[in-house]
């Protein structure tokens, strides 16, 4: 069914007037208006069974239900009625009816106004209202079923199951059993439950401590702040801060509105639309999802998985795995237990201390990763990418940018378009290809590949405890540099055009022997040396 902007606005006009008639109704608001005032207390005791439902249905004014010992049940009630005149409120007054009634059930207490026959609307602005307040005292152990609008409600110290709705209020519960709470236009507070706990509130802030069973929040527009709860937590907020503290595993759902969470005694996940989320000690793994949002973590001992679009996602200290997709946004890890895999776009990653094995991707932002025992493989668009202290094999990847790589325990790969690539300390092969940027290889143990086009190689080996390693270097329109060990065995075979080769280690030739070609021996030979160059000079120098 569509509706017009016309329906629309009769339908706003109409909750408009319901708002205005109900706010007529409450006690007080009359006051200073010139209008009468008349009291009226109320008072009945009966007795409730055990596991018995004590309830109440009232309006307009507030409810306040307490413990006692015994199995008696008290009604206090004053009851308030305004008017033009003195005799007007005294008649009004008397109008008002407290119903109490009880059957196996147990017992039932009902509010009826003089207008609750005619209909609620005809309460008009200055013409009379009324209001009650009841203060009702049962047994601890007793069941309550309480529907309230326009007031307060507070319960205090009842341990048996509650069901309570209030409306245009606040709702107070504390040192109960389990219940279902649900309020709106006000705000809800529970602390202290022994069993399990459903709140539902909208337009009103949630506060929820102590609950010994599981709890799940619903509100919306407001702020949601929980602590202390034993069993499962599930929240769903909206356009409000969630902050939880201290509880069982959780779910938490938000929109426009930071989460925070601290202290998850199991599995966490968070989904959050356009706010941040910030988590802090988890024992269990955690998911996390958010889009224009920055998310936080730190010491889960758990799996993390986190999704987000356009938001930064830094986390430290976590015990296993991580997983990171993001786009637009800057990812920063450390001190990471396990395997970490990211997935970015338009972003820079940095990662550090990573006990498994680090697998790094982005588009148009740099990766600089350090601390990485178990190897690294690091990809790259326009974006430059430094590793250092890698204990296992290497991979980089990248164009439009420089590649820089220290201290790798395995191998190393380096791939590069229009960018520069440098490695120091290499203990296993290094094979380097790109172009029109420079390679620069020193201190390399293993063997050597390098494939360059319009850039400068320069290549310097470390000579192994046990033979010789192959080296194989291509270049263009650029000199290159090959530095080795004086001891050094190898089978060499030179070429380049438009330059000459030169050679501070003797080289015992054969074949055809010219400036631009070179074949022979160092050493006793060995291993392969290859050396291919166009359009610039080779050099071999002593290391």
């Amino acid at each position: 069914m569509t509706v017009d902007s016309r329906s629309q606005g009769v339908v706003w006009k109409f909750a408009c007037l319901l708002v205005v008639c109900a706010v007529s109704a409450l006690p007080g608001l009359a006051r200073g208006s010139g209008q009468s005032t008349a009291t009226k207390d109320f008072q009945r005791t009966l007795t409730l069974g055990p596991k018995q439902t004590v309830s109440v249905e009232h309006k307009f004014g507030a409810v306040r239900i307490h413990a006692e010992g015994g199995r008696e049940v008290r009604i206090s009630a004053t009851i308030r009625a305004q008017a033009h005149s003195q005799d007007a409120a005294n008649k009004f007054v008397n109008e008002v009816r407290i119903e109490v009634s009880e059957d196996g059930q147990g017992v039932k207490v009902r509010t009826v106004y003089p207008d609750d026959g005619s209909g609620f609307f005809k309460v008009r602005i200055g013409g009379p209202s009324y209001s009650a307040d009841y203060d009702i005292a049962v047994p601890t152990d007793a069941k309550l079923w309480v529907k309230n609008g326009f007031g307060n409600v507070e319960i205090a110290g009842v341990r048996g199951w509650a069901d309570i709705e209030n409306s245009h209020g606040q709702l107070n519960f504390r040192d109960g059993g389990g219940a279902k709470l649900t309020n709106s236009f006000g705000s809800l507070e529970a602390n202290g439950a022994d069993g399990n706990m459903t709140i539902t509130n909208t337009n009103g802030s949630v506060r929820a401590s102590s609950v010994k069973g599981t709890l799940e929040v619903k509100d919306r527009f407001a702020s949601i702040t929980v602590n202390n709860i034993t069993g499962v937590v599930t929240i769903s907020g909206g356009n409000g801060a969630v902050e939880l503290t201290d509880s069982g595993a959780a779910t938490i759902n938000n929109s426009f509105g930071p989460v925070n969470a601290r202290n998850i005694h199991g599995d966490l996940t968070v989904n959050n639309n356009n706010g941040s989320i910030e988590v802090d000690t988890v024992s269990g793994g955690a998911r996390l999802n958010s889009s224009f949002g920055s998310i936080g973590f730190a010491n889960v001992n758990g799996y993390v998985k986190c999704t987000s679009s356009n938001g930064k996602v830094a986390g430290r200290a976590t015990g296993n795995e991580v997983y990171v997709k993001t786009t637009f946004g800057e990812v920063q890890l450390e001190q990471i237990g396990g395997n970490v895999v990211v997935e970015d776009s338009n972003g820079a990653v940095n990662v550090r201390d990573i006990k498994g094995k680090a697998t790094l991707d982005t588009s148009f932002g740099a990766i600089n990763a350090s601390g990485l025992p178990k190897g690294v493989r690091a990809t790259t668009g326009n974006g430059q990418i430094e590793l250092r202290d890698v204990g296992g094999d290497a991979y980089a990847k990248t164009s439009f940018g420089a590649i820089n790589v220290q201290r790798v325990n395995g191998n190393l790969t380096i791939e590069n378009t229009n960018g520069p690539v440098s490695a120091n300390a290499v203990k296993g092969d290094a094979t380097a290809r790109t172009s029109f940027g420079a390679v620069s290889l020193e201190e390399i143990s293993g063997s050597v590949s390098v494939d360059n086009q319009n850039g400068v190689v320069s290549v310097s080996l470390v000579r192994p405890a046990a033979g010789c390693k192959t080296i194989t270097a291509k270049t263009s329109f650029s000199p290159m540099q090959i530095r080795l060990a004086e001891n050094a065995g190898y089978d060499l075979t030179a070429r380049t055009s438009f330059g000459h080769i030169t050679s501070e280690l003797p080289v015992t030739a054969s074949g055809n022997i010219g400036g631009d070609s070179l074949n022979g021996k160092i050493g006793g030979g060995g291993c392969t040396l290859s050396l291919t160059n166009s359009n610039g000079n080779i050099e071999i120098l002593k290391r």
